[in-house]
Formats: C-alpha cells, structure tokens, sequence
C-alpha cells in the first residue's frame, strides 16, 4: 500500500471517529431509579445501561371507553461517575406495545423530560394514530417521539459525575367516537451528551 493510500484510510478513520457523537469517557452509573404514574403497576423491570436502557411495564393499559382513557408512567433517574464536565438531555424515546382502534378513535402519546433541579425547563414530544377508515385497527405498534431543538439538558456533571435527577413522563390518551385499547410494553430512549 502506498503512503498516498494509506493516508487516505487514515483521513478516513478520523473522520468517522469526528462524526460520532460525543460521549464522556467514563459513562453513569444508575444510582436510583423510581417510578409513579397510574401506567406504573408493580413497578415496572429497568435493564440494560444510562446509555442503552429497556423499561418492560407491567400492565400499562389504557381503554376507551371507561375511566382508564389517559394513563403514564413517569420515571425518575439519577445516575453519577459520568467524566466532569458534561451535560446530557433525552434525544428520542421508543415505545412499543399494542394498539386497537375502532373507526373514529385516535391515539395520542407524548413524551415529557425535565430534571428536578429545573422542573420549570421541560420538552415535550407528541405523536398520534387516528382510524378513519371503516376497518378495525389491531396491530403491535411501535411509537417514536424524537426531540427537536429545544432539548433540556442536565446539570453540568462536577467531580462526582452526577447528572442530576432526569425524568421522563411516557403519556397515552384515547379518545373518539368508539372503542379503543393500547398497551405498552417496552420503552428505551436515546440520549445526547455535550460538553459543558
């Protein structure tokens, strides 16, 4: 191989390393996580990282009609041993589970973050599915909700790495002229890191 060649791979190796997100060089570690919300029975099971989280819930349903039309669950994370000096915010949150709606009935999902140590500052990401057809819809469904420009990041992290207390509120509303039903079963988000 030339050197001419060589130097492109190279060129090429640091330029892929560039365009990866940025990301402390030591992740969190959870420290704490709870859960409140009337989608939050027995608590759902956390697995995975910070960074790779799955929330698996247990019975998070919402029916049309009946009392049950609007349900959440809100987690609260805290996490520290991040590298000092950086900061990170919700990117995108993925829900799947399932979903039926009778002609006329629609499902809206939101997504809300915000950290305790400033609950004034929060983004909220919507979504919606409406049946306007004449068919029944009954299928596993995955909901995603991605961040715009307006994220709300942490605390910048000091020498304990602490990222504050994230948390994030997944919502679902039925509503319409019919009968509806969604479950979710599993929710995972994506973050963003930044130097600060």
């Amino acid at each position: 191989m030339g050197i001419l060649s060589h130097l492109a791979l190279l060129l090429a190796a640091a330029s892929a390393v560039a365009a990866e997100a940025p990301t402390p060089g030591t992740a969190p570690q959870i420290t704490s996580i709870t859960y409140s919300g009337s989608g939050c029975h027995k608590d759902p099971k956390f697995s995975g990282s910070f960074d790779d989280p799955t929330v698996t819930f247990h019975h998070f349903a919402a029916s049309l009609p009946g009392a049950n039309q609007t349900v959440n669950c809100q987690v609260h994370l805290q996490a520290k041993g991040a590298s000092p000096g950086w900061q990170v915010a919700l990117k995108s949150n993925k829900v799947k589970g399932h979903l039926v709606l009778r002609p006329g009935t629609t499902l809206t999902y939101y997504t809300t973050v915000f950290f305790s140590q400033d609950a004034a500052k929060t983004d909220t990401m919507a979504g919606s599915l409406s049946n306007k057809g004449d068919k029944t819809y009954n299928e596993a469904v995955t909901l995603v909700a991605k961040a715009d420009g307006t994220k709300v990041w942490s605390p910048c992290t000091g020498s304990d790495g602490y990222t504050g207390i994230m948390n994030i509120n997944f919502r679902s509303v039925l509503a319409g002229e019919g009968r509806a039903y969604f479950e979710a079963n599993t929710e995972a988000w994506d973050v963003e890191w930044r130097r600060c």
